[in-house]
């Protein structure tokens, strides 16, 4: 088993894009990095201002579960986390977490795990496959679930708009976002999402960012999502938008189940930002602006 220090390195996820409800995905720039020092002693040595309990520590319980698998011992490991990923908003701060803490039990295993085996660990502990593939691989995914498992496709594309996040301090937790939806739909609005989740792929293998504003319209999840945040509706429908800026606003959707809303631009960033931003405002809601791009690699490891 390897003993030298080690930095593994995970992206941040959009997913949903819209139409794509729990398929379509996208790593972004934003980053969960730990830095790995093997150590003798039993257990993980976390920071002096890790405060998450262990229930709740993502990276642990996959690293248990990767260890398991690898029939590896779990040994002792001091661990500095920096982490860019806002918990709670959308953007895969759990799916980052627990790829992390495979990648770390893989690492120290001296093994590469195919992509259905880290599926078969990261799944049971997340149950929501696109954040995972996403963090995983880099890129656009797809993502499908079958028979309890997961697996994920790589959607190569040519579209190269970048990502305007605006990241409400409005908290929603992913339970919470998926019990204010309907239990069942009409056979037309479930119509009208395979019909634009299929238009997305298209678009994206195309490159026809022409295509993406249609391709990311729902019916299944948004409308109900967008209540739980002050300003989010006017902002999905693009109220009150410069028309100096409807070209460049590629789209705009819910990241993932909230709070966070994702423009794909293709120019004018900071000023569709700043719409972003005044919208939200505008109804009491305060959030931060972050211009991030398409993290084409996914979880890697690093050695200083």
């Amino acid at each position: 088993m390897d003993r030298s220090s080690f930095v593994v390195t995970i992206p941040g996820s959009t997913s949903n894009l819209g139409a794509g409800f729990d398929t379509a995905s996208a790593a972004l720039s934003i980053y969960l990095s730990l830095t790995v020092e093997p150590g003798s002693d039993d257990g993980i040595t976390w920071p002096a201002d890790w405060t998450l309990p262990r229930e709740e520590n993502m990276i642990e319980q996959a690293y248990l579960a990767a260890c398991s698998h690898l029939g590896i011992p779990a040994s002792g490991l001091s661990i500095g986390v920096s982490n860019e990923i806002p918990f709670k908003r959308g953007l895969g701060s759990s799916g980052a977490a627990i790829i992390g803490g495979i990648r770390i039990a893989e690492h120290l295993a001296g093994v590469t795990l195919t992509p259905q085996e880290v599926f078969q660990i990261a799944y049971p502990l997340e149950r929501h496959p696109d954040n995972l593939s996403a963090s995983f691989l880099g890129g656009w995914v797809i993502s499908r679930v079958g028979d309890g498992s997961m697996e994920a496709e790589r959607i190569e594309s040519s579209v190269n708009c970048r990502f305007v996040v605006a990241i409400p301090e409005v908290v929603v937790s992913t339970a919470e976002a998926r019990r204010i939806l309907p239990t069942s739909y009409s056979l037309s609005d479930a119509v009208f999402n395979v019909q634009r989740s299929a238009l997305l792929v298209h678009a994206l293998h195309t490159g026809r960012k022409d295509l993406l504003k249609e391709a990311t319209q729902d019916r299944l999840h948004q409308s109900y999502r967008a209540r739980l945040v002050p300003g989010l509706t006017e902002l999905l429908a693009r109220t009150a938008l410069p028309p100096e800026l409807s070209e460049e606003l590629v789209s705009i959707t819910v990241s993932g189940s909230g709070s966070t809303v994702l423009a794909l631009a293709d120019g004018k960033y900071e000023e569709i930002g700043d719409w972003m931003r005044q919208s939200l405002e505008r109804a009491g809601t305060s959030c931060e602006i972050r211009v991030l791009d398409l993290d084409r690699v996914g979880a890697r490891v690093s050695v200083p």
